[in-house]
């Protein structure tokens, strides 16, 4: 049954429309005219009356030409409005975090990619006898560094068991460990659901990032958070950014709900279970912050690293509209090659580093039919 909602609410949502400055173009003209179909296209996104509303959008574009940020709806699809500068659930997109700090940990020699995890993880939480079961075998002993991060580790994503869902709605206030979401990794037989052997295919995966998330924490002998903190947050200025249940929120911008259907998750559920693979918060300026300082080697001491983190995704290995690196996709939006990270929540975050755009985008929902790519590509093409 579709939702109710009020005469109310779909106007509002229609109206507020909060942008922020464009820079880079001389002419007012032209700034005012591509703000005007920067804006129509946001405002086009909404489906409120529906089974998966829409009630918010935020959009942050960045090219040579243009730097442009706006928001619509309603934050908390109420009555709150939506303003660019609202943080948001990242989702997977918090990847590519997690992947930096390995590539880093591998600069400072800490770790290596070819070298199998049991010798960075090997204890009972993990269990490397019985992590992946193929055939009646096992091969959690096989799998390396380099096969979380680019998903070719085989072991299977416990959130794809059609029991995830029912279990987090029935129990919504669960706090999450490493050591509680491996616990539902075995208690579904995940483990024993393996497509290929180690570096035999590609299967996307969270249990990949839980897995680099804990190395992480056994090699610093410090919180993954904190690592977060210390290595790229802090650095990069990114004040309104945090992982989320498992630390205190930072900066002063109010966060904006997201939705599964008409759930709010972000006051009816915890969704600490997201961790290494995907548990920050964030906004889109300070999320373009962080991929154009990647792509700028701020975040590395050797500019061969970033080479590392993408050639595995010009290799051609992927889903069906990307190929996969070290934490990174690559995909083609509007015949040219971005590369970034998407995330459950139907956010984007993508650069084209030939052209120098950037763009960010959310739309706090995780049924938006289509919507999340034509929001992004519509947008590229305006500023190209």
């Amino acid at each position: 049954m579709l939702r109710n909602v009020s005469a109310q609410l779909a106007v509002m949502l229609l109206i507020f429309i909060v942008m922020e400055g464009c820079t880079n173009i001389n002419n007012e003209d032209d700034v005012r005219v591509l703000s005007t179909k920067l804006d129509t296209l946001m405002n086009s996104m909404f489906i409120v009356k529906s089974e998966d509303p829409i009630y918010n959008a935020v959009l942050l574009v960045e090219s040579p030409k243009i730097t442009w940020e706006g928001a619509a709806g309603l934050a908390d699809g109420k009555q709150e409005i939506m303003t660019p500068k609202h943080k948001f659930k990242i989702a997977s997109i918090g990847k590519m975090f997690t992947a930096t700090i390995v590539l880093q940990l591998i600069e400072e020699g800490y770790l290596k990619l070819d070298v199998p995890i049991k010798e960075y993880l090997d204890n009972p939480i993990v269990i490397m006898d019985s992590l992946l079961i193929y055939e009646g075998k096992s091969y959690g002993r096989q799998i390396t560094i380099e096969q979380l991060l680019s998903h070719t580790s085989g072991l299977k994503d416990y959130m794809e068991d059609p029991r995830f869902i029912p279990d987090v709605a029935q129990n919504p206030n669960t706090q999450f460990s490493a050591r509680k979401i491996l616990e539902k990794y075995y208690e579904y037989h995940t483990n024993r659901k393996a497509s290929f052997q180690p570096g035999n295919g590609f299967e996307y995966s969270d249990v990949n990032y839980v897995l680099l998330a804990m190395i992480i924490e056994r090699l610093t002998e410090q919180t993954y958070h904190s690592q977060l903190r210390t290595r790229i947050f802090d650095p990069l200025e990114m004040k309104n950014s945090y992982l989320e249940y498992y630390e205190e929120p930072r900066g002063e911008k109010p966060l904006s709900h997201a939705f599964f259907g008409i759930m709010d998750l972000t006051t009816e559920i915890n969704t600490s279970f997201d961790w290494g693979g995907g548990g920050i918060v964030s906004t889109c300026d300070e999320l373009n912050t962080f991929i154009r300082a990647l792509f700028c080697n701020k975040l590395f001491k050797n500019e061969l690293t970033l080479q590392r983190m993408l050639e595995a995704a010009d290799e051609g290995r992927g889903g069906v509209d990307y190929t996969y690196g070290f934490g990174i996709m690559k995909r083609t939006i509007d015949g040219l090659i971005f590369y970034g990270h998407g995330g459950a929540y139907d956010c984007d975050l993508f650069f084209c580093p030939e052209k120098n755009i950037s763009v960010c985008m959310s739309l706090n929902q995780m049924n938006t039919h289509g919507k999340r790519d034509e929001l992004v590509m519509k947008a590229v093409k305006l500023i190209m």
